[in-house]
């Protein structure tokens, strides 16, 4: 995917000039406290990037009436859903009364703990190529009705187009443009009719890296299918008719 032309100009010339790059990182920085300059890189930089129609909450299914939040310390994590993007995932699993949930990208598994206890009787499924200890993970292991499975998600293809079809799909694992693609793409062989897939992380992320490509990613998956922004979140969503 061609980068901003404005972006890949500055870094080749910063590559050129080894002064030129503790420049930008120490710019970078200070950007990053000061809303003005933030403000100012966004419009230079992440133009562009969130193209997709967007869509309301209450048009992806009906209230769930409430939900259940586990609290386990840490309370927070760096890879952690936002409280906001947990109340939207949690709403639509319970709401729509998931049955079989897949989610790709466990890491600590407080998302797939909390829609366990959602959707107590839905049958969970979680991958990722990393097993990361926490206390949702041993919690997890003593239900009969979840797994999760140590492995990658896209070699496990041949594994999961013989299984039964999900309707509920969780996407928020590496956030690389190629693995976005990829990870779409059997999601979208897996999801049943009626079924919803959810992506996490649809935004822009004020210093652009290949580290966080899903926006880019997504305008290419959504040109064969209705893939929407849902508004007030960081996450899209595509529904299987």
């Amino acid at each position: 995917m061609p980068e901003n032309s404005i972006l890949k100009k500055v870094r080749q010339t910063a590559s050129a000039f080894p002064p030129l790059i503790q420049g930008y990182r120490s710019l970078r920085e200070f950007s990053k406290r000061d809303p003005l300059m933030t403000a100012l890189y966004r419009k230079l930089f992440d133009g562009g990037r969130l193209t997709l129609p967007s869509i309301a909450p209450e048009k992806l299914g009906p209230a769930s009436g409430s939900i259940q939040l586990p609290v386990l310390y840490p309370l927070f994590a760096g890879e952690d859903a936002p409280l906001i993007d947990m109340l939207l995932l949690l709403n639509l699993a319970a709401g729509r009364k998931a049955q079989r949930i897949l989610e790709v990208g466990t890491y600590r598994a407080r998302t797939t703990y909390a829609l366990q206890i959602n959707c107590p009787s839905a049958k969970i499924v979680s991958y990722d190529i990393q097993v990361l200890d926490s206390e949702y993970r041993r919690l997890l292991c003593r239900q009969s009705n979840v797994s999760l499975r140590h492995a990658s998600f896209l070699e496990s293809r041949d594994t999961l187009i013989l299984e039964d079809k999900y309707d509920f799909i969780f996407i928020d694992g590496s956030h690389q443009f190629e693995h976005v693609i990829e990870d779409s793409m059997l999601a979208l062989e897996l999801v049943a009719p009626g079924g919803i897939i959810l992506w996490h992380d649809y935004r822009p992320n004020d210093y652009a890296t290949e580290a966080l490509r899903v926006p880019e990613a997504l305008a290419i998956v959504a040109k064969t299918h209705q893939i929407k922004a849902i508004t007030n979140t960081t996450c899209a969503v595509y529904l299987k008719e």
